[in-house]
């Protein structure tokens, strides 16, 4: 739902059919005229200067004051004053028959002057700031083990290096060892 603020540039009475104008004075509102299309319905008696709130609640149907006896499914349109009346062309149609002066169920067809042609597309926008990183992801599962590769060639032969003291000394308690127990 939506509102805003108007001011009322005439008496109009309870029921009728308004509409908006924008200016340098800012949102003013009057019965629709004779013809017009109009963008709402007054709900009570509006006098002339009176600063109103309006608010917007897109019902698909209004109750509106019939200015002539109108039948139903009638196609309507605003008459003198802001009343509806039957017409070849108009905004809506009346549910259920209704006369002068009764209060007309109007249900709306077309708001303001009907849809218009879509405008051209907009240039695409620049592109915004980039946000900071997320958290990291849980670890996910280890794969299967592949298949063994294929063997190596075999590599050159090590420089067999030079034997220590220490080793000289263990390798010669051992023979000693071996040789005494057997």
């Amino acid at each position: 739902m939506s509102k805003f603020t108007a001011v009322v540039t005439e008496d109009v009475a309870a029921n009728r059919l308004l509409s908006k104008t924008v200016g340098a004075e800012g949102i003013t509102l009057a019965a629709t005229t004779a013809g017009g299309t109009p963008d709402f319905r007054s709900t009570g008696t509006l006098k002339k200067d009176d600063v109103i709130t309006v608010i917007i609640n897109n019902s698909p149907a209004w109750l509106v004051e019939a200015g002539e006896d109108i039948a139903a499914g009638a196609t309507v349109a605003a008459g003198a004053g802001g009343v509806v009346v039957a017409s070849e062309t108009g905004f809506g149609y009346v549910a259920k028959e209704v006369k002068a002066g009764e209060l007309a169920s109007v249900i709306r067809s077309t708001t303001g002057g009907g849809a218009g042609q879509p405008g051209p597309k907009g240039d695409k926008g620049a592109t915004g700031p980039t946000g900071p990183a997320g958290p990291k992801g849980d670890k996910g599962d280890t794969g299967a083990t592949g298949a063994a590769g294929a063997k190596g060639d075999k590599g050159d032969k090590g420089d067999p290096g030079e034997v220590t003291k220490a080793q000289y000394d263990a390798l010669a308690a051992r023979v000693t060892a071996l040789e005494g127990a057997g």
